[in-house]
């Protein structure tokens, strides 16, 4: 049996894609920040940490009240439960909305840390 070995040379090419090329189709830039739709990008770093803490800060406020307020509606505080499945089923549908929408389906952190933090 005789085995002959072509000699012939081969490349392989290997490419880094540019930052625009890896990014999803939905982002723009790497450097847009877009909070509520509003472009945050024209401001410095920490000013756009403390827009987004101050925001968070508030609509937490909100959210409070919110709830604070459905629980002083009296013979409605045996249904906390119910109020937390309710919750959960809007948050879980308007999650597979925005993921219909951006059309972004890579995961970016793992499930393990999903869990962790869920526990």
């Amino acid at each position: 049996m005789d085995l002959k070995f072509n000699n012939s040379r081969k490349y392989v090419s290997i490419s880094v894609p540019s930052k625009t090329q890896a990014m999803s189709p939905h982002i723009k830039s790497v450097e847009d920040v877009v909070v509520l739709g509003v472009n945050l990008s024209k401001f410095s770093k920490l000013t756009q940490f403390l827009i987004c803490v101050a925001g968070v800060f508030v609509f937490y406020l909100i959210y409070g009240y919110l709830q604070e307020l459905i629980f002083s509606v009296e013979g409605f505080k045996p249904y906390g439960w119910y109020l937390t499945l309710v919750q959960f089923a809007f948050y879980s549908v308007f999650g597979l909305i925005e993921l219909q929408l951006t059309q972004d389906r890579r995961r970016r952190i793992p499930g393990k840390t999903y869990m962790l933090i869920a526990f």
